[in-house]
């Protein structure tokens, strides 16, 4: 089966902290679908999703570790937690939210205050390994204090996706029509085509 990519994998959530949880697939339970649906397999991807984000400087090498890989998929635990339970009305595990504290704080202690397309925002050195987790929490911080957007945050409830997004419109289902909105049309028709004839009237 052929592998996504950070470069080929789709950017669909709206906010940088739901395209991280949505790097990897999410069974029903709330468990990370198997290998292939990961990006992150290696320290290498963490830098090659940070370039796709816009978060890793082109050409500024970053030394990834396997330590920093691990963190980075126990933040995107914590996230996935988070607003997967905020969007289905439920109160977030308190590991979770723990977890996205502690990384904030972290990223907060090591930032320096930047101002960017006219807004101030975290910033870290750009050589600094940790930069990825650090934007992603800071970004998952974000999105839990805007209580505008966080009303919006919705789950997929494709089979076995489990991808998060902003719903803007207010009238978006699936994470994308294409492919989860597509098997729920095609699971339908399956269904309407194989269900027994209704029974004849007595």
């Amino acid at each position: 089966m052929q592998r996504i990519s950070p470069e080929t994998r789709r950017l669909l959530g709206g906010a940088a902290c739901l395209d991280f949880a949505n790097s990897v697939d999410w069974a029903s339970d709330g468990t990370e679908r198997p290998a292939h649906t990961d990006v992150l397999t290696a320290p290498e991807h963490l830098v090659a999703w940070g370039q796709r984000l816009g978060i890793a400087t082109p050409g500024v090498a970053l030394a990834m570790t396997g330590r920093e890989l691990k963190a980075a998929k126990a933040l995107r635990r914590a996230i996935h937690h988070t607003f997967a339970a905020i969007a289905a009305g439920n109160a977030p595990d308190a590991a979770a939210v723990t977890q996205l504290a502690s990384d904030y704080h972290r990223a907060a202690a090591a930032s320096h205050l930047t101002q960017r397309d006219g807004r101030w925002q975290l910033d870290w050195p750009a050589g600094d390994a940790r930069r990825v987790r650090f934007a992603a929490a800071a970004s998952a911080i974000d999105l839990l204090r805007d209580h505008a957007r966080l009303s919006r945050v919705q789950m997929c409830p494709g089979s076995n996706c489990g991808w998060l997004f902003l719903n803007t419109s207010g009238r978006r289902q699936w994470c994308s029509m294409e492919v989860c909105g597509s098997r729920a049309k095609m699971r339908r028709l399956y269904q309407r085509q194989h269900q027994p004839p209704p029974a004849p009237p007595r």
